[in-house]
């Protein structure tokens, strides 16, 4: 796209004192007459961009443009840029790689990335809701209608039209915010939980909308419990991670004891399932452990 290809020239001569229009030409695949004309373009939009002719010639910018570039510092760029590559990983789309590329082209030097990087997780289903959330960010952009097949969260199937407004990922879960047609309301849908989707040809006039924040709704976990739980070293980095260290008390070097307070629920219980035998609950509110233990036995029913 030329105007892709505009900013980035402004990007390159930031970086650079002056680029041949050979180079441009061979950069962005296309002719020298063609990098002139965008000189003239950018020229006309009172960027202060120049041509200089002779052995050592070529296009560049006024050195009172320049100056602009030192608001961010190297290190200010590679951040950029190690914050852009973990979003890339989460979801890909045009503007995202041609915000990378601009902001690849301000580098004057090369910082070490050994300090830190953002890996998420690889497994299959991220890849399966990562090309999802790829095409429901472009029926955002171009304001489509969407269609799909919709498990709530009690497992009950419906049908589903909507207007797609913002995709939100939080808690290694993709969610989208949109408008229901069927329900006439605003309504926020779990990616995983959609199937059999269409992006819709018909375009749809964009309503006034301001993002939520995505909390529990009090209506889905009425009750919330605390539970004490005695737990060894070896689940520590799961319990720490999600509760916190401040309410973990040592008993011994092998084994602890950590307040935690849950919601009285089936996702609950498989967390609590999920520790194995390394964690038991020694003290909680006796009707979570009453539900819990039902639940076992169910569970246990299966494989009987």
């Amino acid at each position: 796209m030329r105007i892709e290809r505009l900013i980035s020239m402004i990007m390159i001569l930031l970086k650079q004192e002056i680029v041949s229009t050979q180079e441009f030409a061979e950069r962005f695949g296309v002719s020298k007459r063609t990098i002139l004309r965008d000189v003239e373009t950018l020229s006309l939009a009172n960027i202060p961009i120049y041509t200089q002719r002779g052995r050592n010639g070529g296009i560049g910018l006024l050195p009172n443009y320049k100056v602009y570039k030192k608001l961010l510092t190297a290190q200010d760029i590679q951040n950029l840029l190690i914050a852009l590559a973990g979003v890339q990983q989460l979801i890909e789309s045009p503007e995202i790689q041609a915000t990378i590329l601009k902001i690849q082209a301000l580098q004057d030097e090369q910082i070490s990335q050994e300090s830190l990087s953002i890996q998420h997780i690889g497994w299959l289903g991220s890849a399966e809701l990562k090309k999802l959330a790829e095409e429901l960010s472009q029926a955002i952009k171009n304001h489509r209608l969407v269609t799909f097949d919709y498990f709530d969260r009690k497992g009950r199937l419906s049908q589903r039209t909507i207007e797609p407004y913002h995709l939100t990922y939080k808690g290694e879960r993709w969610y989208l915010q949109a408008f229901s047609l069927e329900r006439q309301d605003w309504r926020i849908f779990r990616l995983s939980r959609m199937t059999h989707y269409e992006i819709r040809d018909q375009i749809f006039i964009p309503r006034a909308f301001q993002p939520r924040t995505l909390t529990l709704d009090a209506t889905i976990h009425p009750v919330f419990a605390t539970l004490t739980l005695k737990a060894d070293q070896q689940i520590r980095d799961v319990l720490v991670e999600r509760f916190g260290k401040k309410s973990l008390t040592p008993i011994d070097q092998e084994r602890f004891l950590i307040d935690v307070r849950l919601p009285q629920n089936e996702d609950s219980f498989r967390f609590l399932l999920s520790l194995g035998r390394h964690a038991q609950i020694v003290q909680s509110d006796s009707s979570f452990f009453d539900a819990f233990k039902k639940y076992l036995q169910t569970v246990g029913a299966m494989y009987t």
